[in-house]
């Protein structure tokens, strides 16, 4: 009650005064009582009415006051709530924008790395795009490079054998000329002819002999070079072969290639494989075509097309 009524000190005043004037009136009015010996018996019950009326007005002023102060005390406490209420919505409402601030920031990073992302995804992209052209024309290039290759050998093979041809008839021609002429001098010279012809007979049958030596000397030749030929290739796919994991008994395949011109691979099949798994002869076929281009024969005319080859690595 005293904090309250230092927080007003006007209240504070205005009791003390009023409290010392009633006490003023209170003592005026017994001297006065005292002073008069002879008073009416109505006139004292009068004076006392007054004086409980004035007791019953100054205890109503004084609740009055005292109410005011009460309301006055409430009110204070009101406008302080309004304001701590005020204040804690103004720091929420600060609180709240500085969340909102701080959600667009991170918005406004998370745009900016999305983009990065993307230009960085475009950059890859671009760069494994213009990666795959240049593989694609390195492939491309390689492939027309095999392809001059193939025409090349193609065509010097084409000349050989025009020009092996071209031989083999001038040859025949001499031959026809040779014997034209022989058979002109037979007419005029038909005596000489005669021993001519059994020296003839004679020599013959030695070039005969020589002939048919050098046909199986030449047929031996081709045999060995046709042997050393074939078994060039089957050493060259045997070395490109790889053992399946799973095999365990190797049995013999019989393998059947065709090749083109140059020893390019136009075909894989297989003859006789007792025993051979699929992933076996698939490691055959492997093998062949990595053997490719297959070795040239050491003779242009032993070449063959279609080649068996007996498939049995130890």
């Amino acid at each position: 009650m005293l904090s309250e009524l230092r927080r007003y000190p006007q209240a504070l005043m205005f009791s003390v005064f009023f409290h010392v004037g009633l006490l003023i009136f209170v003592f005026i009015n017994i001297e006065f009582n005292d002073s008069q010996k002879l008073i009416k018996q109505g006139d004292r019950v009068k004076t006392v009415k007054a004086k409980i009326v004035d007791q019953q007005q100054l205890e109503a002023s004084k609740a009055k006051k005292q109410a005011a102060v009460e309301k006055q005390k409430k009110a204070e406490e009101t406008r302080k709530k309004r304001k701590q209420d005020a204040d804690r919505k103004k720091r929420e409402e600060t609180k709240r924008k500085a969340e909102v601030k701080k959600k667009k920031i991170a918005e406004e990073k998370r745009k900016k790395a999305e983009v990065k992302r993307k230009a960085e995804e475009k950059k890859k992209a671009q760069a494994l795009k213009k990666k795959q052209a240049a593989e694609k024309k390195k492939q491309a290039d390689k492939q027309k490079k095999l392809a001059e290759v193939k025409h090349k050998q193609a065509e010097q093979k084409r000349k050989a054998e025009e020009k092996r041809k071209a031989e083999e008839r001038k040859k025949a021609e001499q031959k026809r000329i040779a014997e034209e002429k022989r058979v002109a001098d037979d007419k005029k010279k038909a005596e000489a002819e005669k021993r001519r012809l059994a020296e003839q007979e004679q020599k013959r049958k030695q070039d005969e002999l020589k002939a048919q030596l050098e046909a199986e000397e030449t047929q031996r030749r081709l045999d060995s070079v046709r042997d050393a030929y074939r078994l060039a290739i089957k050493q060259k796919i045997e070395r490109n072969w790889r053992r399946p994991q799973e095999s365990g008994k190797i049995p013999d395949c019989e393998v059947r290639v065709l090749q083109g011109p140059g020893g390019i691979i136009l075909d894989v099949t297989f003859g006789r494989c007792s025993g051979g798994t699929a992933t076996y002869r698939a490691s055959i076929e492997n093998a062949v075509y990595k053997a490719e281009p297959l070795p040239k024969p050491g003779d242009p005319a032993l070449f063959e097309r279609e080649l068996i080859i007996l498939f049995n690595p130890r």
